[in-house]
């Protein structure tokens, strides 16, 4: 048990992959129970004293009769009867305390590179940053893209009766296009995995986190919060001429950058232009890191 506890060991988790914090700590203890068992002992003690008075007569003696000094002595006896109770209880692990009994470990032994030092990270090392949490660029700008739709259909009238058959053919190319869209989107997300950006400090941080391990599956509610990563560095960028590709997990990896800037030209028409939309941004530019994500916490 902990002697002592500090805030950084009470985190509060928004995303933690529960496979890799179980197997690092069975490596480190050589296996292990997630449920132990603690046995301690009560005791009760009874006491009992007895006690004996004796008097010496000294009547009869010429110390007694000038003096009239009596002599008495007492004598005590004490019995000490123990009864113990043994008492087992068991003590269960939760995802997260073993995560913070995992981070306490690196911290200890001196293998968790922080701050400053994270900067001067290798492929391999262990990482613990802070930063702002952003989406992947490009699926925020193709999700945003479909929010405009929905946002069409709303506010849309319907048109005249003489209209009526254009605004169905319009209608009909509408939902062509949102399904490639959505499709594209889907084909961003395929392997179950998911970018995120921290900025922040010195370099950006690429994270392909997974969606199941995302606490609620509700990624709206860390977008733009302030979390500290901790991870494991898979790929380092240093030059400025190198780019980390968001499209790198995907079929679409394939095509070079001329026939990708013409598929994606429909996004930077006029008429897209007037919304509020974000950059659309396929790669991430140096000096970066790619990192498997063990935990996002506040």
């Amino acid at each position: 048990m902990k002697n002592l506890i500090n805030s950084d060991s009470l985190i509060v988790p928004v995303y933690i992959n529960e496979k890799i914090v179980l197997d690092m700590l069975a490596i480190i203890e050589d296996g292990f129970s997630m449920v132990s068992q603690v046995n301690y002992t009560e005791h009760e003690d009874t006491n009992s004293a007895q006690k004996a008075n004796a008097g010496i007569s000294t009547s009869s003696t010429l110390l007694s009769k000038l003096l009239k000094i009596d002599l008495a002595g007492e004598s005590a006896h004490e019995t000490k009867t123990t009864e113990s109770e043994n008492i087992e209880k068991e003590k269960v692990h939760t995802n997260v305390s073993l995560l913070s009994k995992f981070r306490d470990y690196l911290v200890t032994k001196e293998l968790l590179k922080r701050g400053n030092e994270a900067g001067k990270t290798n492929t391999g090392d262990f990482i613990e940053i802070e930063g702002e949490l952003q989406k992947n660029p490009l699926i925020d700008y193709m999700e945003r893209f479909l929010d405009l739709y929905r946002m069409s259909e709303i506010f849309t009238e319907k048109a005249p009766l003489g209209k009526k058959t254009q605004e169905a053919s319009k209608k009909q190319q509408d939902e062509i296009t949102k399904k490639q869209i959505s499709s594209f989107t889907d084909e961003l997300k395929h392997s179950g995995t998911i970018d995120f950006i921290l900025t922040g400090g010195s370099e950006k941080v690429i994270l392909s986190a997974q969606e199941k391990y995302l606490a609620n599956d509700n990624v709206s509610e860390i977008i733009g919060g302030r979390f500290r990563l901790l991870g494991k560095v898979i790929s380092v960028y240093r030059d400025k001429g190198e780019c980390i590709n968001l499209l790198r997990k995907t079929s679409l990896s394939v095509l070079s950058d001329e026939c990708l800037s013409e598929m994606l030209s429909v996004f930077n028409s006029e008429s897209v232009k007037q919304f509020n939309m974000p950059e659309l941004v396929t790669k991430i530019p140096g000096p970066a890191l790619i990192v498997i994500p063990i935990a996002i916490y506040a």
